[in-house]
């Protein structure tokens, strides 16, 4: 045999080697995702698409017919003072202070897109929101009819994961926001009973996205709550308000729940992102055009055969994992309603996984960290789904303390005066303590000796700082913050809201 054969049959054998090796590794990785799958599915864990999506809802309990046209009509009025300069409800002028909306002489606010061209200060007369709220009259009041038609069913396709359309959000989201107006003017016009029919409108849309099981569904739903509870503050700072009215408004805030509901959409996220994966196996030109847009870089990069080859199924079953720990993290929120021990807990199983440089930081989102690699994109995309959990903790505290300052109202318009502990307003006004979420134990409440009180959550970092409010705004959710403590705000002064005043506008 010539040593020119020899050479040949020596560089086929190594080139077979090179193509086998991968070959062999691709299929061991898809085994093993494989395999993951079927154990975490005898463990009980809903993997399929019907385990996981809502159950059918009886027509008579759907009130999407009811308000659908609405939902369509003050979704277009895009000019109104409404959607340009709405009258904001408990708007923070100083850590812990916030100003009363309706007790202001005009609805002011800061234009944001005008700045720094023209003047960004905008001023609307209440008189001029009123003659808006009358045309939209009929529109508002179909809300009511949420009261025997609790649930709000869209008929979501569940089945296109992805691709799902949810136009629907923008749009309750913008009868909120009319709802809240409404509710602000009509305190400004000493209608509080009306002020309390639009606020138990909302928490109707809160309540009624409960069951909808999507990442984007429940992060509007927790928005809605926000607006809800801000309306609320704006209440109870009225002393014109009703102790009748008051429990019933305490009834709608205890019927709303958020860690349940995280839950069911966070099981849901991972059977709709192990389904695209299955999608983007066969499609790998579709996965950075269905999340980041058209990249041609990237997305020739992921149309090669190395990607479907060689990391794919190692990102797929690293994904699976990450849902796994944090499912396990959801489910010990929900038993001992505390976010430090959940957060500890997912924190202390992604380390032996040899996760422990991709968990966000305490006070961090996945906005905040670096662009993910290619090699693991889907897999660090699945560590977002920790703000399910983050979110529904915050919010049920945030509920909790909304609950117990309505409480405390109500003690007071009994009592005239203030309770000395939370304690004392049970089993009368409260069933139980309302939880602070953040560490599983009760709330915080301090009666100050001016006739003010000091209601407060330890916050995310699960300290107790005396109730010393945060200067960090979670999002746009205000008091919500994630550093320092959740302090329920008082009433700001006319001198401080000036003050705030004076600063927007030496600040623009």
């Amino acid at each position: 045999m010539s040593r020119r054969r020899k050479s040949l049959i020596v560089a086929g054998l190594v080139l077979g080697v090179a193509v086998l090796i991968p070959v062999i590794r691709h299929y061991q990785l898809r085994f093993a995702v494989a395999s993951y799958v079927a154990k975490l599915k005898a463990k009980g864990e809903p993997m399929e698409l019907a385990q996981v999506i809502p159950p059918p809802v009886p027509p008579e309990q759907n009130g999407v017919p009811f308000i659908f046209n609405s939902l369509t009509n003050l979704e277009t009025r895009y000019q109104s003072i409404v959607q340009t300069n709405p009258p904001t409800a408990m708007r923070e002028v100083s850590p812990g202070k916030a100003m009363v909306g309706w007790q202001q002489l005009a609805i002011i606010g800061f234009n944001e897109n005008t700045w720094p061209l023209t003047n960004n200060i905008m001023t609307n007369a209440w008189e001029d929101l009123g003659k808006e709220l009358a045309a939209e009259n009929d529109n508002l009041n179909s809300f009511q009819s949420l009261t025997n038609h609790p649930v709000l069913d869209f008929n979501l396709d569940y089945g296109k994961d992805y691709s799902i359309q949810l136009r629907h959000l923008v749009r309750l989201k913008r009868a909120t926001q009319w709802l809240s107006a409404e509710a602000v003017y009509d305190l400004h016009e000493r209608r509080t009973a009306k002020a309390c029919v639009d606020a138990h409108e909302i928490l109707a849309i809160v309540k009624g996205q409960t069951e909808e099981r999507l990442d984007s569904s429940q992060q509007l739903r927790d928005a809605i709550a926000s607006v809800g509870a801000q309306t609320t503050w704006e209440i109870l700072q009225d002393p014109d308000v009703s102790e009748s009215d008051l429990a019933l408004l305490q009834q709608d805030w205890e019927s709303v729940e958020f860690v349940g509901a995280a839950k069911r959409a966070f099981l849901a996220e991972r059977v709709f992102n192990l389904r695209s994966m299955e999608h983007f196996l066969q499609n790998p030109s579709d996965l950075w055009r269905g999340v980041n847009g058209n990249d041609e870089e990237i997305t020739r990069r992921l149309c090669k055969l190395e990607w479907q080859w060689f990391w794919a199924y190692a990102d797929e079953k690293r994904m699976m994992q990450t849902y796994q720990v944090l499912a396990d993290a959801v489910r010990t929120a929900e038993t001992n309603h505390s976010f430090q021990s959940a957060q500890s807990s997912a924190r202390t199983n992604f380390d032996r996984l040899g996760f422990e440089n991709s968990f966000p930081q305490e006070g961090t989102f996945m906005m905040d960290i670096e662009p993910f690699g290619v090699r693991t994109l889907l897999s660090d995309g699945a560590f977002d789904s920790f703000t399910l959990l983050r979110r529904a903790m915050v919010f049920e505290t945030a509920k909790n303390m909304t609950i117990a300052a309505i409480a405390l109202k109500r003690c007071e318009l009994q009592h005239q005066q203030l309770p000395p502990t939370l304690d004392s307003l049970t089993p009368a006004i409260l069933k139980t303590i309302p939880l602070d979420y953040m560490n599983g134990q009760a709330l915080h409440y301090q009666k100050n000796s001016d006739g003010t009180f000091l209601l407060y959550s330890v916050g995310e970092n699960g300290v107790d700082d005396g109730g010393k409010p945060s200067s960090h705004k979670w999002w746009e959710f205000y008091w919500f913050a994630h550093n320092l403590d959740l302090v329920w705000p008082q009433p700001a002064t006319a001198e401080e809201v000036q003050k705030y005043y004076a600063q927007q506008n030496n600040s623009r």
